[in-house]
């Protein structure tokens, strides 16, 4: 079996603490993980717009902190637009063939105060990745090019939280 030392055992769970304390202080967090909107529990929204993948992602937190409310109810209305992914080429290669992919996932929103008053006129979600083209692997790349448009579309929705969230501050 292997023996470590007590004081080592001790230096490492202080040293573990430590990295820990400092992460949580700068404010890092695991992808994927609350977002960070802790102010939205206070109050009530009511979410309208197409059932986009933006819509749903914020649909789940906003029922994760359970402030989802009816039209009649809500203190604050969400209303969120069309969402558009575009792709376009970015680079080519020596064989002037597509080398290089731009997706911009941009989705508009506004925000509706109790007073039926726009908080936030007409402002836009947006969000731009790129992605390396392999015509020889088509069917990876494609994946690829799922995975990070969902990545964008999780990404634009943490944006709209967070402008919400600065809304009622």
């Amino acid at each position: 079996m292997l023996k470590i030392g007590y004081k080592k055992m001790l230096c490492y769970c202080l040293f573990l603490c430590t990295i820990a304390a400092l992460a949580s202080c700068s404010g890092w967090r695991l992808r994927g993980g609350d977002g960070g909107f802790t102010t939205l529990s206070e109050n009530s929204i009511y979410l309208s717009g197409p059932g986009s993948a933006v819509y749903q992602s914020i649909e789940r937190q906003l029922k994760k902190k359970n402030i989802i409310a009816s039209f009649t109810i809500a203190k604050q209305q969400l209303t969120l637009g069309d969402e558009k992914i575009e792709r376009r080429s970015a680079s080519l290669n020596r064989g002037a063939a597509t080398a290089e992919y731009e997706l911009t996932l941009t989705i508009p929103y506004k925000i509706i105060d109790p007073s039926r008053q726009i908080t936030l006129r007409e402002n836009e979600a947006r969000v731009i990745r790129s992605y390396t083209f392999d015509e020889n692997d088509i069917a990876g790349k494609n994946k690829e090019e799922e995975l990070i448009r969902r990545d964008m579309q999780n990404i634009a929705a943490r944006q709209i939280l967070q402008q919400l969230e600065l809304t009622q501050r």
